[in-house]
């Protein structure tokens, strides 16, 4: 029976080192690095994000806390959804704003657009994830749906809640959900297996550093008794 393949996610070094590679002083550097914050923090897919219209963003108030809430349409299925942005996807959102306004785009419909105003392609997207991924010395293929992948296992490492998961990911069933379950197992068992690993070296430096010990005492003997 065929292994199954479980979803590219990144550690939390991977999407450091990858974000990072973004300049967000330069317009395209702030736009790309701001819808992929996004794709990463809230777990839009690539058709949401280049669907994403300015009327879709809203301030909303959840028990006295003030938040920037996605009202998704453009979603697969056609299933309605609402996420909410961290800090720091909610400062990138306002700053690509602003810079879009100030080039004349404020009256585009889409949040996403060329430098011109023109449409972006999903092509684009994984062009730019890939390439970034290169650039930020990661060892296999990034593509834009692995920081929805990653914004999944996340949560769920965080919560333990299966259905938050679901819901946050807007599944119409559990069973598509429960996979990131796994990535969360393998990640556990990997951390444990590389925890076993760190305990045996740091236990065997230990012993080399008693080792060496003793042998600084016995040549300090060894000169004393020469004396």
């Amino acid at each position: 029976m065929a292994q199954e393949r479980l979803p590219d996610v990144m550690t939390g070094e991977e999407w450091a080192a990858f974000i990072g590679t973004f300049n967000e002083k330069a317009p395209t550097g702030l736009r790309n690095k701001t819808l992929f914050t996004l794709m990463h923090d809230a777990g839009l897919r690539a058709c949401e994000i280049i669907g994403l219209k300015t009327a879709d963003v809203k301030a909303v108030d959840v028990d006295g806390v003030q938040l920037t809430c996605l009202r998704l349409q453009a979603t697969k299925g056609g299933k309605h959804r609402n996420v909410y942005l961290t800090e720091d996807a909610d400062r990138l959102l306002r700053d690509w704003l602003d810079v879009r306004a100030a080039r004349g785009l404020g009256r585009k419909k889409h949040v996403f657009t060329t430098l011109k105003g023109g449409p972006l392609a999903d092509a684009y997207l994984r062009e730019v994830a890939a390439r970034k991924g290169e650039e930020a010395g990661i060892d296999w293929r990034v593509h834009p749906h692995a920081l929805r992948h990653t914004f999944a296992t996340e949560l769920l490492e965080e919560t333990g809640d299966l259905a938050l998961v679901q819901d946050a990911l807007g599944h119409s069933k559990p069973e598509t959900t429960r996979v990131y379950a796994k990535v969360r197992n393998a990640r556990l068992a990997l951390a444990m297996a590389h925890r076993k690993k760190t305990d045996h070296a740091e236990q065997l430096a230990a012993l080399q550093a008693q080792l060496a010990a003793l042998q600084a005492q016995i040549e300090a003997l060894a000169a004393s008794h020469d004396k």
